[in-house]
């Protein structure tokens, strides 16, 4: 090697050293925790971010998917019926390599004991997006700084409006829908199913895995939902929970079971629960939780008093929000204003 390839070398190893050590100092100096509480944080990093404030080993439950999940199990109904405490910790089209560092972060200090998985997230897989994911996903865990790099907008921007409770927004508008089909019907050819990429797979493994050296039951479920879910696609996730031994509860096939209405249990066509579906969700999970015996009912523990303060304060946002979701409340904000500055 020459002595300017040489140079060029040591250059180049000098300038990664120096951009690490500054990577390094800019992340230890974000603290994203503050920021969310300055409502500042209101994108799809929120419900991670508060989750990082939760007092270390008070989680029984985590949940996560994409806004799927963040929109079907409301943490404090599921308090207020079996004492039991859960967060959403899922993100808007979240992919599986999100999904498993999101459980790592969350993990850092808790020790849950279930952690509830919708399973739409297995199926989402851009082409080419694989080893884009591999780079960029163990960095933003690594570095705050390159996660939260966005943060200097809201000063621009100004604070949010959204009011998370254990990560899940109140939206209370229902609107009416029912498909044209019964699209959990059609019959299926023995080869029919949705094909789940293999990276995708592998990253699901990674959360099976990682789960099970921390004794964490990872329970598989399908939210009914006409616009994301065929029988091809359940099938596909019905031979995964049996290969992997893995409990599954596909939810568009008990929809009749758990009352759950496409007429006045949705907000949008077909997609999204409102919080009337939520609370038929999380009523399952309390007792389908239940009957397995290994969590405890916190409610008269005083340790957890800051949970029935957070129930009195939902109870009163449910209130408020009747007809409403987060999104009216931004434009009411937003034309309110407009008036003022007439």
């Amino acid at each position: 090697m020459t002595d300017i390839k040489r140079q060029g070398a040591a250059k180049g190893i000098l300038f990664g050293v120096i951009f690490m050590i500054l990577l390094s100092g800019f992340s230890a100096a974000v603290n994203p925790t503050k920021w969310f509480d300055d409502m500042r944080i209101q994108d799809r990093n929120a419900r991670i971010t508060q989750m990082m404030e939760q007092r270390p080993d008070s989680i029984d439950i985590l949940n996560i998917g994409d806004s799927l999940s963040e929109s079907a199990l409301t943490p404090m109904e599921l308090w207020r019926q079996k004492g039991y405490t859960s967060f959403n910790i899922g993100a808007d089209g979240i992919l599986m390599a999100e999904a498993y560092y999101a459980v790592l972060t969350a993990c850092e200090d808790q020790h849950p004991k279930y952690l509830l998985m919708e399973a739409l997230p297995l199926f989402r897989l851009k082409e080419n997006q694989d080893l884009q994911i591999c780079l960029s996903q163990p960095l933003y865990y690594r570095f705050a700084f390159l996660k939260y790099h966005s943060l200097w907008k809201t000063l621009i921007e100004g604070r949010g409006v959204r009011i998370y409770h254990k990560g899940y927004l109140v939206n209370r508008i229902a609107r009416r829908y029912k498909p044209d089909y019964d699209y959990m019907n059609q019959e299926l050819k023995p080869d029919d199913r949705t094909k789940i990429p293999d990276f995708n797979r592998l990253w699901f493994e990674r959360i099976r895995k990682y789960c099970d050296n921390r004794g964490i039951r990872i329970v598989l479920y399908s939210l009914p939902s006409p616009v994301n879910y065929n029988r091809e696609r359940v099938r596909s996730v019905e031979e995964l929970a049996a290969e992997d031994g893995i409990e599954y509860i596909d939810f568009n096939s008990r929809t009749e079971e758990l009352g759950i209405k496409l007429e006045g249990d949705f907000s949008d066509k077909g997609d999204h629960l409102n919080l009337d579906g939520a609370i038929k969700i999380s009523g399952f999970f309390g007792e389908y939780i239940e009957e397995k015996g290994d969590l405890t009912d916190h409610r008269q523990d005083g340790a957890y008093s800051d949970w029935n303060e957070e129930l009195t304060e939902y109870d009163q946002l449910v209130e408020q929000m009747e007809g409403k979701s987060f999104y009216h409340v931004q434009q009411e904000q937003e034309e309110k204003k407009k008036e003022e500055k007439k």
